[in-house]
């Protein structure tokens, strides 16, 4: 269930324009303008499921503030997350890329505002061709080396190293160090044991890195957990400005 919001849910913060998409903001006006003729604005509560796998794709999300996992889960009930969706981004590449569904969920893991818009709507602007066409083409391709980036992570670097580039990783995005989040979703989205992910996250507690209480985490020293990351995220982040600085193209 999505629901529709006039204001954004925390009254302190200021509402965030459609432009605070970045994809969106790349377009020009008249194209921009075209594709959110149709659009609305909506709240997206956290852990609302967006899209289910193998079904067809419905409605598309260009989130303006809070993050979205793309996730996979086996018949056992295992799950691991696949890629991340900021602000940076949207989710339901399906609908263009002509294949009506993907093998994956996609869940909100922190509240969310989002523009919304029918997938028809969508594949009609991206079948036009031109800039729309162009970005979301460019943007697949940095989703698909965000998602190859993490299987590399979760095969060769430990769940220390995984644990302090995805709370960083969160943290930049919100730009908040405080992550309203359970160690159980952490588990579940590195793919890894809650005790084995305990057993770390009081590590960086004892160090001073991370404090925590149910339901939320608060990173104390950035500069230090940067230390113990792997690299991926910078890796992730450098393809993906890469790919997406391209104004020089139009």
């Amino acid at each position: 269930m999505v629901l529709s919001i006039p204001h954004p849910p925390n009254a302190e913060n200021k509402e965030p324009s459609y432009r605070a998409n970045y994809l969106l903001s790349l377009l020009s006006e008249s194209d921009f303008n075209s594709l959110i003729a149709n659009s609305n604005r909506i709240f997206l509560p956290s852990k609302t499921v967006l899209h289910q796998p193998n079904e067809p794709i419905q409605k598309v999300y260009f989130p303006l503030r809070g993050i979205i996992s793309l996730v996979s889960a086996s018949q056992e009930g295992l799950i691991a997350e696949l890629a991340t969706v900021s602000n940076k981004g949207m989710v339901g590449i399906a609908a263009f890329l002509g294949g009506s569904f993907l093998s994956s969920f996609a869940v909100v893991q922190t509240d969310c505002i989002a523009i919304t818009l029918n997938a028809d709507i969508l594949r009609h602007e991206f079948a036009r061709g031109g800039e729309l066409q162009k970005i979301l083409l460019l943007y697949t391709q940095a989703l698909f080396s965000q998602t190859s980036q993490n299987v590399f992570c979760s095969c060769h670097h430990t769940i220390e190293q995984r644990l302090a580039r995805w709370l960083l990783s969160f943290s930049d995005r919100l730009e908040q160090r405080k992550l309203l989040l359970t160690q159980e979703t952490l588990a579940d989205l590195l793919g890894v044991r809650r005790s084995s992910l305990s057993v770390v996250a009081n590590k960086f507690r004892q160090r001073n890195l991370i404090d925590y209480s149910r339901g939320r985490i608060m990173i104390q020293n950035p500069v230090a957990l940067r230390k113990v990351a792997c690299e991926c995220e910078q890796i992730i982040a450098a393809e993906y400005f890469r790919l997406m600085n391209v104004s020089q193209n139009y």
